[in-house]
């Protein structure tokens, strides 16, 4: 029985970019190296970098004293992106591994890293492997992105209490804060407080000019504010003065107001009263300069008016007639009285 036999033929290997540079690396390791197996030194603590946003950072590199550095990897967060082969016999190659860092990077010619037009994405971990023909040495870094602060302020709100101490109230701010931001008091150099905000109690009897210095820092910058406590009690003291003229005035207006009205009502009722004497006077002078008592009848409009003269005599019971009103009078003289003279009658002469 025969058996067919068929020849297959196999794929050849694809070579990608990444397989390709690490072949590159390969061979330059065995280039530069030569037979030795290296050891791993790994440095202790990460060495703490802050960077500002915006702008440019380095990652200063130092070599093992005696040794010489045949290749230098660049990690950002354990990733590979620099790779650098300083070979002796030949110019340094440097090739970047991430496209993404390609025009932000750059090496000085001590092979440090640097890294400009800083993003708030570039805060993380950094390594650079150092491989020499016995050893590996790794220098670790950890970058921190900061902002400049900018546009300091301090915002008051002063009064005076009734023991004329005048109580302030400071709290300072800066523009875009975050929780990397510090805030502290200061007066006469010394700390007062490490917060934004600070209350104080100023005696302008018997303190002297002092000012407080709010300081406000992040690890890339640092601004500062002062004011016055002279000055901030001063506008307060001068309001509460404003404040106290502008009341005495209002009561002192009060109290005109109140004087005038009280006046004119007096004046209305004086008015009044005087109107039935002027009325008696234009009766007539006959009743002006006569005393006694007068009675007026409701029914007839009769007055019996009994008037006493003080010089002479009047004759009695004059009656005075009139269609609407009769006057009965009655004059007696207080000095002296003459007898009135009867008729002779028949009964005299018989006497």
């Amino acid at each position: 029985m025969a058996t067919a036999l068929t020849a297959s033929r196999s794929q050849a290997p694809v070579f990608t970019a990444e397989s390709m540079l690490w072949l590159f690396r390969l061979l330059l390791l065995v280039f530069c190296f030569g037979p030795g197996n290296p050891v791993l030194q790994t440095s202790s603590t990460p060495l703490m970098v802050n960077g500002v946003l915006g702008e440019s950072i380095t990652l200063r590199l130092e070599f093992p004293a005696g040794e010489t550095i045949k290749t230098i990897t660049w990690l950002y967060n354990g990733t590979s992106i620099a790779f650098i082969a300083p070979c002796e016999a030949k110019s340094p190659q440097i090739h970047v591994t991430n496209p993404k860092w390609r025009k932000r990077l750059n090496f000085t010619q001590s092979y440090s890293l640097q890294l400009s037009n800083l993003e708030m994405e570039d805060t993380g971990s950094y390594s650079a492997q150092m491989s020499s023909e016995t050893t590996v040495k790794v220098s670790s870094y950890t970058l921190r992105i900061f902002r400049k602060l900018k546009n300091i302020q301090v915002t008051n709100h002063s009064q005076l209490s009734r023991n004329r101490i005048c109580e302030i109230h400071l709290t300072c701010s800066v523009e875009d804060p975050n929780d990397n931001i510090s805030f502290k008091w200061e007066a006469l150099g010394k700390t007062l407080l490490s917060e934004p905000n600070l209350t104080i109690s100023w005696d302008p009897r018997n303190s002297s000019e002092q000012d407080y210095t709010c300081i406000a820092e992040n690890a890339v910058s640092n601004l500062s504010f002062s004011v016055s406590a002279q000055k901030l009690c001063g506008d307060v003291e001068n309001q509460y003065t404003d404040t106290n003229m502008i009341l005495a005035v209002i009561l002192g207006a009060g109290i005109v107001i109140i004087f005038i009205i009280v006046l004119l009502l007096v004046l209305k009722k004086r008015r009044a009263g005087s109107l039935p004497l002027s009325i008696q006077q234009t009766r007539g002078p006959e009743s002006a300069g006569n005393t006694g008592d007068a009675s007026v009848s409701p029914v007839n409009n009769t007055v019996y008016a009994s008037v006493t003269h003080s010089t002479r005599e009047m004759e009695t019971s004059t009656p005075i007639e009139n269609n609407l009103l009769t006057i009965y009078s009655t004059i007696n003289d207080s000095k002296e009285s003459k007898p009135t003279s009867s008729r002779a009658t028949a009964f005299d002469n018989v006497m």
